[in-house]
């Protein structure tokens, strides 16, 4: 196994923090020391030379350090002020559609999730544009999964009754849960990785959840963040995770006091 003090030195150089991958980092140690196997790496000084002189052996490690956990509605008290709050603001706003994106969206939950409450506040409201939601991660496989549709009753904990019963139907005795086919007509799913320039926006609403933030740092994070900004339409709104708050106050945003994980794009 991996020590700590390696994963660390590997982090270091590859300007990562340590604070993000700490909690989930056992998983992770050990497809490190399995690709560093698999190269003939014994020790990590050779593993981080060999990683700088080969491409394909640095986008491998970096499949290694990703992180795919997520669930429907994580933070219940977020995705509710998001639907009585937030979505009729937009819809209000921008009368001719909205555009969403939501980035490194590991298995789907997210954008799933937006895309129920969408249509929850969509439908008291008189008119209500259409909502088009970008999804996207670097993980082909979990975008595969993602479109299928098919998660595990444990993805669901958080998610309201009403709409487990409205969105879903039970399989395989009640151990998976099929979402609704409905749901999947206004998303697009794409291979994108948080470094790239953004997709072709611009967009209403980002959702920059438990990724960029957590697991980068330094000038690579501050660089996509800024990207990412530029992409947003002025009044458009970032969400980030709950334990996440932008590093910089150079980017135009306004921290929302009725929720502090929703920034409003001034400018």
């Amino acid at each position: 196994m991996l020590s700590d003090q390696e994963f660390r030195q590997l982090l270091d150089d590859l300007d990562r923090p340590w604070a993000g991958f700490r909690k989930v980092r056992k998983g992770i140690k050990k497809r490190v020391r399995r690709h560093m196997e698999q190269l003939g790496c014994f020790r990590i000084e050779e593993y981080i030379e060999h990683i700088h002189r080969n491409p394909y052996a640095r986008a491998e490690c970096e499949r290694c350090l990703m992180v795919t956990l997520s669930r429907f509605f994580r933070d219940r008290r977020l995705w509710d002020h998001l639907q009585h709050h937030v979505l009729p603001t937009l819809i209000d706003r921008y009368q001719d559609g909205l555009a969403a994106w939501s980035a490194g969206c590991a298995n789907g939950e997210e954008p799933y999730s937006l895309a129920m409450i969408y249509k929850e506040a969509a439908a008291s409201t008189r008119f209500a544009a259409p909502l088009h939601i970008l999804a996207t991660d670097a993980d082909n496989a979990g975008l595969l999964r993602a479109a299928a549709g098919v998660y595990p009753a444990s993805s669901l904990r958080e998610m309201p009754e009403h709409l487990k019963t409205r969105y879903f139907l039970k399989v395989r005795g009640g151990r998976q849960w099929r979402i609704d086919p409905g749901l999947r007509e206004d998303i697009t799913w794409q291979v994108h990785h948080l470094l790239e320039a953004p997709p072709q926006g611009p967009f209403h609403l980002i959702f920059l959840r438990n990724n960029l933030l957590t697991y980068y740092q330094g000038a690579l994070m501050e660089d996509a963040l800024a990207h990412i900004a530029v992409s947003l339409v002025p009044g458009g709104m970032l969400i980030l995770g709950s334990h996440e708050r932008l590093p910089t106050n150079d980017l135009a945003f306004i921290r929302s006091s009725a929720c502090p994980w929703v920034y409003f794009k001034s400018s």
